[in-house]
Formats: C-alpha cells, structure tokens, sequence
C-alpha cells in the first residue's frame, strides 16, 4: 500500500511539473507575442499591473491549494471523507469571500495604485485583471480539493486551459483593441487573462459536479468523523508559510515597477549609450517596458530547466532523508550545485554574447535605440540567469530537507539588497535603468550565496573544485570561443536573424559536445535531468558510457 501511494505521489509530481513546465513555455511565447502587438509604450502599462495582480493573488490564493490538499488527505488516509469533504466546503466559501474582496479592492482603488505605480492610466488594465483573482481564488480550492483525492490531472488539465485561453483570447483582444490606442491594446491583452480563468473555472466546476456522485458515496459510507471547528484556522496555519514564500518574486517585480517609474519620472534626463536622453512621460514608459516585457522574460527562460531540476530533487532528497541517508543527501545535494551551473553557466554565458541578436530575434519590431538599450540590460540581466538557476536548485535541495522557511528568509534578504541598490543607483543620471537591473542581480546573488552556504551546512554537500566548478566553466569557456568567434560573421550576415538561430543552436551542440570531452557530466548527474534517464540509456546503448559511474568515481 505504502509503495502504491508513493507511485502514486510521484506520478502526480511528475504530472504537475511537466504541464508546469509546458505552461512555463507557453507564459513566455505569450508575453513575447504580446509585445508585437502591444508595443514597447503599451507593455508597459501591462508589466505594471501583473506585479500588483501576482502580489494580491499570492496574498488570497496561493499557499490554499497545498494546505487543501494536505488536510484533505489527511482525511482521506483516514477514510474520513465527511472531514475531507466538509474541508473543501468551508474552502470553497472562504475563497468566494476572499476573492470576491481583493476583486472589488483592485477595482475601487485601482486609481490610487495606479498612482502609487507611477502612472495613472495604469489603472484601466488593473480594472480589466481585477475579475481574474476572484475565479483564481475559488480554482485554488477546486485544485486543492483534487489533489488532497489523488487526482492530478484536473489541475493539469486546468493549467494548459488557462495558458491557451489566455493566449488564444488575449492576442486577439490585444490585436482588436490596439486601434484605440496602446493602453486598450494592453488592456485587451489582460483581459485575456481574466477569461481564461473563467474558462478553467467552469472546467472544474463541471469536473466537480460529474465527480460529485462518486465522492458522495464516499461520503455518506463514512461511519465516524472526528470533523473539528477549527478548520479555518489550520487552513490559515499551513497557508500561510507558503504565502509568504509566495509573495517574494511579486514583491522584487512590484519593488521594480514602482521604484523605476517613480524615480524616472522625477529626473530631467538620463545617459544612455553615450547619449543623453530627456525624459518624458512616453520614454520613461518605454525605458520600463524594455527592462520588464522584454528584457526580464527571455532572463526567466533557462529558470524552465533550473526548476524541473528543483521538481526532481525533492523527493529524491525528502526520500533520503525519511531513510536516514545522510550520505545519499550530501551525494545529491553535491550533484544538485553541479548541474546548477552545467544549466547557469552556458545560459547566462550565451545570453551576454548573443544579447542585442537574441532581442532582435524575438522582437523584429524593436528597432534603433531601443534595441541597443534592451541588449545592453540583457547584458547586465545575463549574469541574473546564472544566480537564478542556483538559487531555484538550492530551494529544491532545502525544501526536500525541510528547510522550507530558509530559502524564503535568504530571497527577502536579497529583495532588501535590490531594493537599495535601485534607489540609489536608479537617481544617477550614467546608470538609471541600468540601477534596476545590477539591483536584480545582486537580489539573486545574494539569496543564491545564502541558499549555497545553507545547503553546505545542512546537507554537508560533497563538492569537488574540478568536478563541480573547473569543468562546467571549461565547457561553458569552449562554448563562448565559439560564439564570440562566429558573431562577426553574424552581425554582417544578409539574414541575422535567421545566423542568430543557427549560432545558438550550433552553441549547443558545441557545449554538450564539451561537456562530454572534459567529463563534466556523469550517467548518476544525468539522470536528474529533465528526460534523463532516456538520455542516459541512450548514452550506454552508442557505448559512449560502458557502466553507470558514481560520482566518487567521477572524481
């Protein structure tokens, strides 16, 4: 029984974890999509409102699905449905008055927040997201309720109805409603959202009422219920940890959004490329929407793989450690530093030499200044990829040991060093934007140093100086030659665009091909990546691995 529940656990991670990875991808074609449409003015009022919307909707929803789910299967363990049940009763209502609240709070006070933001005008696409909280918040209860019953896929399922309704729906309200101007355009992009809510709403309601016969014979077989008054108060308990944890990344997002736009719109001119540039009200927008809608989703690309890696170590870690493994904790914590930086490195390497070619790349219509200006933050935001990916591993490895509070205490440490950094950098007319960019990176570096001497301290990671960090930087170093040798031939190419394609696809190869030659990567570090095990396999049948190395034996 104990083997099938775990089965069963795992294969409801890896369900979540590859449609959270799909959705990831579908997020970011979205966003970049939006900008062709939009427009650089236009993306600015929409990165604006998601900060606000992520922050409240982390506020109302985010840590019930998990805490649902927890008490719910709690019960259900104990096969007391009518507990489990009446938990998602009492959820359900709960979240209905919630969202109902922050709905209308967005609404009534999307004038001052707007305002608190830098921009008035931002308060139309607060208005047309504002709905979207309300159907997200009773979702979170349906999605808990599913999954504290062993049922996975209607989240899943309700995920991808939500990335491709949005997608669907808000590129073609955003294409629709550009002709009135460049705030409609974007309020058409947002409203996109709200409909998709809607849309994996109804998904679930409607899976909920074909169900409910089945849970009701569960239900009403239930000879003995230890049901207490007191489950608001639990929910609140085991909400709320994850809540907090939640609130961070909306919080580095909100501290840009209001940090930027306020302290760009007090200055008179600002230096960029050599040139001083007066400020207006258009090219502070501008100057925003090149950092956030551009710049910070192609950063937020590589976290895709950094993530699936974090997804895998969890359980693997949290198994070791219910078994008393100390050994087998430090082997995978040692292995989860390595392939932190075999992702990091060669990401954060390839989008400093590729910066303004990639930008151009997912963005043909940005043109002149604003392409150079958005390569150059690339080129600062690059290093950002790297810090990122460590500090999304190093959560994984901390959470699988129980750790879950200290890489959210390490990331509000960092959103603290950002948020000095912008203030005063983001006032020197030479660094300006450029503030709010080594602000972010000094978030990330600092709470992925804290998050690494955490993991050294409590899971006594096994390093090795040439297995862990020579090797994958010579790899990645190979892989740079190659790029900063070809990109000549690029930027005087009759079709860069198209060269830009074939350089990173050829960088690639080019790195796997390195990582290989120098041994920085071994069949047991394979096989915690993302389709590892079918490379792995792979690997031994072209007879390029003859047995499965351990990782002493890699060193």
């Amino acid at each position: 029984m104990m083997k099938k529940t775990q089965k069963s656990f795992v294969k409801g991670a890896a369900i979540l974890a590859g449609i959270g990875f799909i959705s990831k991808i579908i997020g970011a074609v979205y966003t970049i999509a939006s900008t062709s449409i939009v427009g650089t003015y236009g993306m600015s009022f929409y990165t604006m409102t998601f900060p606000v919307y992520t922050f409240l909707l982390a506020i109302s929803s985010a840590g019930l699905p998990v805490a649902i789910s927890k008490m719910v299967s709690e019960r259900v363990a104990h096969n007391d449905y009518k507990a489990a049940h009446e938990v998602f009763l009492k959820a359900i209502k709960a979240m209905f008055g919630i969202g109902l609240i922050t709905t209308i709070f967005m609404i009534v006070f999307s004038k001052p927040i707007a305002i608190m933001l830098g921009s008035v005008d931002a308060s139309l696409t607060i208005k047309a997201i504002a709905p979207s909280v309300f159907f997200v918040a009773i979702i979170s209860a349906y999605r808990g309720y599913f999954q504290g019953m062993q049922q996975m896929m209607p989240t899943a399922v309700s995920q991808i109805i939500e990335q491709v309704v949005k997608a669907i729906a808000g590129l073609l309200l955003a294409w629709l409603w550009i002709g009135k101007g460049e705030i409609y355009g974007a309020a058409g992009a947002v409203v996109g959202i709200t409909i998709s809510e809607v849309f994996a709403f109804i998904y679930l309601s409607i899976l909920y009422q074909r169900r409910k016969a089945d849970f009701h014979s569960d239900i009403m077989s239930t000879q003995y219920t230890d049901l207490t008054q007191h489950i608001g108060r639990r929910l609140i308990y085991l909400a709320t940890p994850i809540i907090v944890g939640a609130c961070a990344m909306p919080l580095v997002q909100l501290a840009d959004t209001t940090i930027i736009t306020n302290t760009l719109n007090g200055m008179k001119s600002v230096v960029l490329l050599g040139q001083e540039i007066i400020l207006n009200k258009r090219i502070v927008h501008s100057l925003f929407s090149l950092l956030t809608a551009y710049v910070n989703p192609i950063v937020n690309m590589p976290a895709v793989f950094s993530l699936a890696l974090a997804v895998s170590l969890v359980p693997s870690i949290s198994t070791s450690k219910a078994r008393g493994d100390l050994n087998g904790i430090s082997n995978k914590a040692g292995i989860g530093v390595k392939l932190s930086l075999l992702i990091g490195l060669p990401c954060a390497a390839g989008l400093y030499l590729l910066a303004t070619p990639i930008i151009h790349l997912l963005y043909a219509k940005l043109s002149g200044d604003n392409l150079l200006i958005a390569g150059h933050l690339m080129e600062i935001m690059a290093l950002a990829v790297l810090f990122l990916t460590i500090l999304q591993t190093m959560t994984g490895i901390l959470q699988g040991l129980g750790k879950t509070y200290l890489p959210v205490i390490n990331l509000f440490i960092g959103i603290g060093v950002k948020v000095l950094f912008s203030i005063f950098l983001i006032r020197i007319p030479g660094i300006n934007i450029q503030g709010a960019a080594f602000g972010t990176v000094a978030c990330y570096a600092i709470a992925a140093l804290l998050d690494v001497i955490c993991v050294i301290k409590y899971a006594k990671a096994k390093l090795s100086v040439l297995q862990d960090f020579v090797k994958p930087v010579l790899a990645t170093a190979c892989m740079g030659l190659f790029v900063y040798l070809v990109m000549p031939h690029v930027a005087s190419g009759e079709y860069p665009r198209l060269m830009t394609i074939g350089v990173i696809l050829a960088a690639v190869v080019v790195y796997l091909v390195f990582t290989f030659l120098v041994g920085a990567i071994n069949q047991e570090d394979m096989e915690y990546l993302p389709g590892g095990k079918r490379l792995s396999a792979m690997m031994i049948r072209l007879k390029i691995w003859k047995a499965a190395p351990t990782r002493n034996d890699a060193q």
